[in-house]
């Protein structure tokens, strides 16, 4: 991220600093995917599986990701798809949600 007097240069799961008039060396954040990725991504599996849509980001989050599939198919069918198209083909994907707990 840039600003009128730095830049912070942060890696997930890496180091973070500050460079600019105010050095700051923030240390390494190691255990960021698994205390906040992988908790995050199983709450919100969980609150999909429950019909739970009081966490605001499950709506974003799901059409984000339809839109992710649409332009998918319409890559592979070399193809404009439409969102009628998208949503009554019938289509299963399968994830992978290996580590993912029940």
């Amino acid at each position: 991220m840039f600003g009128s007097e730095g830049v912070l240069e942060t890696e997930y799961g890496g180091q973070v600093l500050i460079r600019g008039k105010q050095f700051y060396r923030g240390g390494q954040t190691p255990t960021i995917y698994e205390q906040g990725a992988v908790s995050n991504i199983a709450a919100f599996h969980d609150s999909i599986q429950r019909r739970d849509y009081s966490n605001a980001t499950v709506a974003e989050s799901v059409r984000s990701n339809l839109v992710t599939i649409l332009g998918r198919s319409a890559a592979y069918r070399g193809a404009v798809v439409t969102w009628e198209e998208l949503l009554s083909g019938g289509e299963r994907l399968l994830p992978d949600l290996t580590g993912l707990k029940d």
